[in-house]
C-alpha cells in the first residue's frame, strides 16, 4: 500500500526547507519510501509470526500424533508378543495335559489288571482252603471214626 504525506505535512516541511518545493519534496519522499520500507518490514515480520504461529501447533500436535502413534505400535508389538508366548504356553499345557491323561490311562490299565489278579487270587486261595479244610477233615483221626462208624 503507498503511503503519502498529508498536505498539512507537506507544508511544513516547506517552509522548513524555506520554501524550497524540490527539497520538501525530496524529504517527503524520503519519508514515504522510510514509511513504506517499515510497513513492508511489518507485513513481513506479521506474515512470518502467522507462519510460526500456525506452525507451532501443527508441530506440537504432529509431535503429539508421532509420539501417539510410537506409543500405539509399541503397545500392538506388545500385544503380539503377548499372544504368541500365549499360545506357546497352550501348547505347551496341552501337550502336558495329554501326557497326564495317557499317564491316567496307564494307571487305570494297571489298576484292571490288578483288580482281575485279585480276584484270581481270591479265588485260588477260596480253593486252598477249601482243599486245606477238606484234608484236615478227612485226615482228622476224629472224623474217621465218625465215618467208620457211620459206614458200619
Amino acid at each position: 500500500m503507498v503511503y503519502s504525506l498529508p498536505n498539512e505535512v507537506f507544508l511544513l516541511l516547506e517552509d522548513a526547507f524555506n520554501h524550497d518545493r524540490t527539497k520538501a519534496q525530496m524529504f517527503a519522499k524520503a519519508i514515504e519510501d522510510s514509511i513504506q520500507a517499515i510497513e513492508t518490514q511489518a507485513e513481513q515480520h506479521i506474515s512470518d509470526k502467522k507462519e510460526t504461529l500456525r506452525s507451532d501447533p501443527y508441530n506440537e500436535l504432529h509431535t503429539e500424533l508421532t509420539t501417539k502413534e510410537f506409543v500405539r505400535a509399541e503397545i500392538n508389538e506388545l500385544r503380539a508378543e503377548i499372544r504368541s508366548e500365549m499360545n506357546e504356553l497352550r501348547t505347551e499345557i496341552h501337550g502336558e495335559i495329554n501326557k497326564l491323561r495317557a499317564e491316567i490311562n496307564d494307571v487305570r490299565m494297571d489298576v484292571s489288571t490288578l483288580r482281575s489278579e485279585l480276584k484270581q487270587n481270591s479265588l485260588l486261595l477260596k480253593i486252598q482252603i477249601g482243599l486245606i479244610i477238606f484234608g484236615l477233615t478227612l485226615f482228622n483221626p476224629a472224623f474217621v471214626k465218625l465215618v467208620e462208624l457211620i459206614m458200619k
